[in-house]
Order: structure tokens, then C-alpha cells, then sequence
């Protein structure tokens, strides 16, 4: 494919992890994907169909999904890299739109319809890590696909890791929460001050152990929250909700093993809306269904991707190969690409095996 030999002047990272082969000064260590998560189970592993990877990358840690509002198959990657201290814009095909300066970048997430300036934007917002510990907001321009800086610069907080973008369907307002090592969780709320830029005030913080993903479910208005040596809780997402919530999902259960990293949702299973979670301890991904016990529903590896902190999903039909949607996550090998899947192929891999047909006993012939 032409953007293998783009991407990758020699080839050799991205067929070392699409084949499995070892990656280029990773020590022979096998490039194959995760390691199994218990002796004797067997997990299935997908290969990924597209490697995002630009030339200035040093570590894309997370990353958003952004839906092109008339052509969802020009739909772009967003990454957020805290090494490269950069932005990346990638097309489906894994082509480099726009790479652009972004100070220490944590989690990065996209909302649609924000207002700003009498008019209806789609924003992607991050936490800033250093200097300054920040809220930075920008607007996708749907012609270009290029980001926008938004935000007035004066989103300062506290200590911040990570966090998440959450659309209130009660009041219509949007909030940015902001999760930490170890101080408190703060809920921004993000509005247009009438200058046309986004500012934002805090609304609530309460205290969550050791966490940087984080998931705003809107439709049914929770926040899920991964601490990472305890599991995902769960929070209403509006400033007068209880806090800090429940605990629905704990390591140590169904093979999740610390640390607890990136979260997703895919709304569209024929069972209901399912919670993906990075199992980094044993580089697996975790399926679960939301609501109710949280069941399991699965567990799948991806080829490449070891010790994942960030993953994204939709379940928008982009074209093929990801007419079911699709799933991308970060990888701590060496270039540290984004890996893109099919969810079709994660659907296949996760659905139970079917049982087997009895064979017919022969027709005996007659006298």
C-alpha cells in the first residue's frame, strides 16, 4: 500500500508489527502484539489494517475520533502526543493532515455542535499537562480538517493526568473532567464568553485514587472513570451528582490486570452499549457490557499494540473496511504509531462460538 512506503521510508516498522516480526531496536522483543493474559487462554489477536504514524511522532499516547458531518469517510484520527509535544491529524488511510504544536498534551476528546460565536462548532479539548496546568480547546474546520486553537488561554487548574469531554442532555451545557495522580478530580464547564473563544469555570472536584482515562457517556448521562490499580468507576456527570460514585469494574475480576487505561464506549451491540477498556498489565483490551452486573463480554489483543494507554471507537459506518465502525489504540512500541481496526473484525472475534451440528447418521437402504 502507498502509505506504508509513505509513512515509513524503509517499511520496516510497520512490517515488523503488522507481521509479527521483531521491531527494529526493540531488543528481538516480538512485535506479534500482547501477551497472552493467563496461561492456557487463548485470546484472540486482530491485525490492524492502518498505521498511523508521522515522521515527527515521539509517543501518542491518546487519541479521538472525529465524524465528518456530511462525508464520515473523511473522518479523521486525532492524537495527542505528550512526547512530540504536538497534535496529529491523520485521514482514514493514515495520511498526515496537520501536525500542529499542543504543550505537553494529556487525553484529548471531541464533542459536536459546541456554540461558539453564533455558530454551531465541533471542538476537541485536552488537558495540558506542563507548564502551565491547562485546559486547551480547539475547533475542527469541517472544509480543511485542520484544528483551530478556541480557548482564551485561561483555563488554568490544578494538578491534572487526563480526562474527558461530557455533553449534558439535561442542561445542554458542555464540561471538560479533569482526572489526577493525586489531588482532586475537577469538572469544568466550557462556554463561549462572548469574545469568541471558549472559556471555562470549575464546577465541582472530589478524589479518586491514581487515574488518566476517562469516558462521558451521554446519552445516559455517566462518567466513567479508570483508576488504574482498582478499576473503572462509575459518576453522574452533572455538577450536582453524587460523588465520587461506584466502582463497577475491578482488577484482578475476568482477567483485568493494572494498570487500567484507556476507555471507550461502542454503542451498537445487538445486546446494548459496551465499555472497552485497556487491560495494560497483559496488553489485552476488555469488552463489557454497560449497566446492570457489567458481564464481560470479551477480550481481544491487537498485533502491535503492547501496554496501551489510550483507544478510541465509534460505531459510525465509515466505508469500507470500518462499514461497522472502528477502533484505534495507542501502543508502547518502538514509533509509537496508532493502530486502527475494523470493529466488524472485533465483533467476529468476540461472538461465541457457535455449537457444533450433529452429524446425521447414514440413510439406511431399504430391503
Amino acid at each position: 500500500m502507498a502509505w506504508r512506503a509513505r509513512l515509513f521510508p524503509a517499511g520496516l516498522l510497520v512490517a515488523a508489527l503488522l507481521a509479527g516480526a521483531p521491531t527494529p531496536g526493540a531488543g528481538g522483543a516480538p512485535a506479534g502484539g500482547a501477551d497472552p493474559p493467563a496461561r492456557g487462554v487463548a485470546v484472540p489477536t486482530l491485525i490492524p489494517t492502518v498505521v498511523c504514524h508521522d515522521k515527527a511522532v515521539g509517543d501518542q499516547d491518546d487519541m479521538c475520533i472525529w465524524i465528518h458531518p456530511s462525508d464520515p469517510g473523511r473522518s479523521t484520527i486525532i492524537t495527542s502526543d505528550k512526547d512530540a509535544r504536538r497534535l496529529f491529524v491523520y485521514d482514514l488511510q493514515g495520511h498526515t493532515i496537520q501536525s500542529i504544536a499542543s504543550a505537553h498534551p494529556g487525553n484529548i476528546d471531541v464533542r459536536y455542535g459546541f456554540p461558539l460565536g453564533g455558530k454551531k462548532v465541533d471542538i476537541v479539548a485536552l488537558n495540558q499537562r506542563e507548564p502551565h496546568f491547562k485546559i486547551r480547546v480547539f475547533a475542527v474546520d469541517p472544509e480543511t480538517r485542520r484544528l483551530q486553537p478556541a480557548d482564551d488561554g485561561k483555563i488554568v487548574m490544578g494538578e491534572n493526568y487526563g480526562g474527558t469531554l461530557f455533553h449534558s442532555r439535561k442542561s445542554g451545557k458542555f464540561y471538560f473532567i479533569a482526572t489526577a495522580k493525586q489531588g482532586p478530580f475537577d469538572q469544568w464547564e466550557l462556554y463561549d464568553a462572548g469574545s469568541g473563544k471558549v472559556a471555562g469555570r470549575k464546577v465541582r472536584s472530589w478524589k479518586v485514587g491514581y487515574s488518566e482515562a476517562a469516558v462521558g457517556d451521554d446519552i445516559t448521562g455517566k462518567v466513567y472513570i479508570a483508576e488504574e490499580a482498582k478499576g473503572v468507576w462509575e459518576v453522574g456527570g452533572e455538577p450536582d451528582d453524587p460523588t465520587p460514585g461506584r466502582l463497577v469494574i475491578r482488577t484482578h475480576e475476568n482477567g483485568l490486570v493494572p494498570d487500567v487505561e484507556g476507555l471507550a464506549i461502542y454503542p451498537k451491540t445487538p445486546g446494548g452499549p459496551c465499555l472497552v477498556v485497556s487491560s495494560q498489565g497483559n496488553s489485552t483490551f476488555k469488552v463489557y457490557r454497560l449497566g446492570g452486573d457489567f458481564a464481560l463480554v470479551g477480550t481481544f489483543a491487537v498485533r502491535g499494540a503492547v501496554d496501551t494507554d489510550g483507544l478510541d471507537v465509534t460505531s459510525v459506518d465509515l466505508g469500507e473496511p470500518f462499514s461497522q465502525g472502528l477502533f484505534v489504540c495507542h501502543t508502547a512500541r518502538q514509533g509509537r504509531p496508532v493502530l486502527l481496526v475494523p470493529w466488524a473484525k472485533i465483533a467476529e472475534a468476540l461472538r461465541p462460538p457457535r455449537p457444533p451440528v450433529a452429524a446425521r447418521p447414514p440413510e439406511r437402504s431399504q430391503p
